[in-house]
C-alpha cells in the first residue's frame, strides 16, 4: 500500500495534469469563442462595407448626373453670353445706322435753313436797297 507521501504526491501529479487540461480547453473554447465573435465581427463588417458600397454607388451616380446638368447649364450660359453679344453688335449697327441718318437728316435741315437763311437775306437785302416810300 502506498504511504500518505506517495499519494499526496500522485494526488498534487494529477492536480497538475488537470491543471494543464483546464488551461487547454480554456484555450481552446478562447479560440472557438474569438472565432465565433471574429465571424459576427466580420458578418457585420460586410454588411457594413456593402452599405458604404451602395452608398458610394449611389453618390457616383447623382454626382454624374449633376456633373452632367452643370455641363448643360455651362453650354445654356455659353449659348445666352453668344446672342447676347450678337444682340449687342446688331444694337451697335443699328445704333450706328440711326446716327447715320440723323448726321443725314441735320444736314439736310442746315442745307434747308441755309438756303431759306440765304433767301431772307436776300429779301432783305433787296427790301433794304429800295428807296423809301413817302408816307
Amino acid at each position: 500500500m502506498a504511504t500518505i507521501e506517495e499519494r499526496v504526491q500522485a494526488l498534487e501529479q494529477e492536480h497538475a495534469e488537470l491543471k494543464k487540461a483546464l488551461e487547454l480547453q480554456t484555450v481552446a473554447i478562447g479560440a472557438l469563442v474569438s472565432k465565433s465573435t471574429l465571424e459576427k465581427l466580420i458578418e457585420q463588417y460586410d454588411k457594413l462595407f456593402d452599405t458604404l458600397i451602395a452608398h458610394d454607388r449611389l453618390t457616383n451616380e447623382r454626382l454624374g448626373h449633376l456633373q452632367t446638368q452643370v455641363i448643360e447649364l455651362d453650354g445654356k450660359m455659353t449659348g445666352l453670353q453668344v446672342e447676347t453679344r450678337q444682340g449687342f453688335t446688331e444694337l451697335d449697327g443699328k445704333i450706328v445706322g440711326l446716327q447715320t441718318e440723323m448726321r443725314q437728316r441735320f444736314e439736310q435741315q442746315d442745307t434747308a435753313m441755309n438756303a431759306r437763311f440765304d433767301q431772307i437775306t436776300l429779301l432783305l437785302n433787296a427790301l433794304g436797297s429800295q428807296p423809301e416810300q413817302e408816307k
